[in-house]
């Protein structure tokens, strides 16, 4: 009894730890996937579900669990850093309703070294427990995907997006059984929570312009936020060979929907009903109208498949590889149902109402590769290297200022030094860049009169550094 208390009050405090960390962040992509284990980012994944580091293997293949023959607890997390800078035009079109055969009115704006990166931390946690010498069990909390870019209200792209952040963590107990002495096989159930803020600028520039009025006199500010809860599942198994020495890795992590509910605030003078469009300077600019009825269609956040292969070279060296298969091509549109807004009619008088607005997105499936080196300096001293190529999944016609992406490369190095008897530490870096500029050219329409173009380049890289503490309980850490 003694034991399974110290276990569950282990589980309960990692969890807390968790729970009260900040959001993750990541400016290049939002499939956090080294950043699950500091392991991982100290060879950008390379072996990662061949090698049973440490108990993050729960994570990465459960099956790996039973590679560890002591319990353990591994705390940490990861600093991201990235820097997404675009340079460009906007175009803001409205149709001309008062002549139908006249020209539209149109309003231009340019910017450059637009940053919309935004600072993030990724907390994590492990726990492992063997069973027996055929069972074991293990816990993660971790944060699978995320995102976040932050842009000016006032910048000129604030009508395609300012705010995008999405979080999403996963709490996944896990399973392991062993076949044969070259077969083990694991398995994890996936409880996720998942929170987004979507949020932009309402606003109609072109048509103010045309009538000699500021044209940020209508902006107002659309804040549309949910949560929802998915379930999903990973499972894997391991062969053995050469006593161990030799590693096959294979891992499923399968598809997870969400729904999300919440609520949709525009604030500003289009939240006024008593505004009319040509004389914005009577509006109260201070009015909220709120609908608590937003909703999204469904989001099918991707499956993952990762094979990863672990060999010793000898006493000193090891050789780590992996490839990873995304489908992120389940992620096909985001549909917001009920967002509060303000339309005007023939006369310029507005009404505030919920509207519909669907957004394609239409990713693609990728590939990750990964190699990498772990390097024995001494008994208790190890270094990683790794690096990596990593497809995006975002489409030339499709890619929007939200998720400025591109292919990207990665350089990694990690160390593990093992501090006391029980205690060991992890530090990991990888350095994200891409050989080219995320090109952007993107045409949204904004109701049934108005248009919004983004034509931009960006620049996008991310550096990536993290710590964890590995916790070996009653015995020493064991060095795979």
């Amino acid at each position: 009894m003694d034991c399974l208390h110290k276990s569950l009050n282990i589980l309960l405090r990692g969890m807390m730890v968790i729970m009260a960390a900040s959001p993750p962040s990541h400016a290049g992509g939002f499939s956090l996937y080294t950043e699950s284990s500091i392991v991982a980012l100290g060879n950008y994944a390379a072996g990662i579900s061949a090698e049973a580091a440490d108990a993050s293997i729960g994570w990465y293949n459960p099956a790996g669990l039973l590679l560890l023959d002591k319990q353990q607890v591994v705390v940490g997390g990861v600093v991201v850093e990235p820097n997404a800078t675009l340079t460009g035009t906007t175009r803001y079109t409205t149709k001309n309703v008062l002549e139908p055969n006249g020209n539209p009115y149109i309003y231009t704006d340019s910017f450059t070294a637009l940053q919309g990166g935004d600072q993030g931390f990724v907390p994590l946690f492990h726990y492992a427990l063997p069973l027996s010498d055929r069972a074991a069990f293990g816990f993660s909390v971790v944060a699978p995907f995320g995102l976040s870019t932050n842009y000016p209200v006032t910048s000129a792209v604030r009508y395609a997006g300012t705010l995008s952040k999405f979080e999403t963590i996963d709490l996944t107990p896990e399973f392991a059984g062993k076949i044969t002495d070259h077969l083990l096989v694991g398995l994890g159930l996936d409880l996720q929570y998942a929170r987004v803020k979507y949020n932009g600028v309402i606003g109609s520039p072109a048509l103010e312009q045309s009538v000699d009025l500021p044209v940020t006199a209508l902006d107002s500010q659309s804040n549309n936020s949910g949560d929802s809860f998915g379930v999903g599942f990973h499972s894997g198994f391991m062969l053995l060979f050469n006593e161990k020495h030799s590693r096959i890795g294979f891992n499923y992590q399968s598809e997870v929907v969400h729904q999300f509910d919440g609520r949709s605030l525009l604030v500003g003078p289009l939240a006024d009903p008593t505004l009319n469009v040509f004389i914005p300077d009577e509006a109260d600019g201070s009015l909220r109208f709120t609908s608590n009825q937003l909703y999204t269609g469904d989001i099918k956040l991707p499956s993952i498949m990762t094979l990863s292969g672990y060999q010793d070279i000898n006493n000193k060296w090891a050789l780590l590889g992996s490839i990873v298969y995304t489908g992120w091509s389940s992620f096909t549109s985001i549909a917001l149902n009920n967002i509060a807004v303000g339309l005007p009619d023939g006369d310029g008088n507005i009404s505030q109402r919920m509207a519909n607005v669907i957004t394609p997105q239409n990713y693609r499936d990728t590939w990750r590769f990964a190699l990498g080196l772990n390097y024995h300096v001494m008994q208790d001293w190890l270094m990683r290297f790794g690096g990596g190529y990593d497809q995006t999944p975002t489409i030339d016609a499709n890619r929007d200022i939200r998720l400025p992406d591109t292919d990207r490369w990665a350089l990694s190095i990690g160390t593990h030094y093992q501090l006391f008897k029980n205690l060991g530490l992890d530090a990991g870096y990888t350095y994200l860049f891409a050989n080219q500029r995320a090109a952007i050219n993107k045409t949204t329409p904004i109701g049934s009169f108005d248009e919004f173009n983004v034509n931009a380049t960006g620049k996008v890289n991310a550096q990536l550094a993290g710590l964890q503490v590995v916790w070996t309980i009653d015995g020493e850490r064991p060095m795979k």
